[in-house]
């Protein structure tokens, strides 16, 4: 059975990276480079291997908040199916 997610272990897996240094010039128009979206808030400076590893922890909290839905819609299904055949069968 597929993990929880929970938004505690989020919020201290981000939190283990040092503080990032943040810009005091206004920040301008981003390289073309960054048209993906970023998970960075802008004006915070990030190392390529920081920003790597942001999104690696947000791409597995979306997956775990995928799992959890599809185990529910999974378990619904059931429900429904059973109490389907309570009433066809009643």
């Amino acid at each position: 059975m597929p993990l929880k997610f929970d938004a505690h272990e989020f919020d201290a897996a981000l939190r283990q990276f040092e503080p990032p240094k943040t810009v005091a010039a206004p920040v301008q128009a981003p390289p073309p480079v960054a048209a993906r979206q970023s998970v960075v808030r802008p004006g915070v400076v990030v190392t390529p291997e920081q920003e790597l590893k942001l999104r690696v922890i947000a791409s597995r909290a979306k997956l775990k908040l995928m799992r959890d839905r599809a185990e529910a819609l999974r378990d619904s299904l059931q429900r429904f199916r059973s109490q389907s055949r309570t009433v066809i069968n009643g």
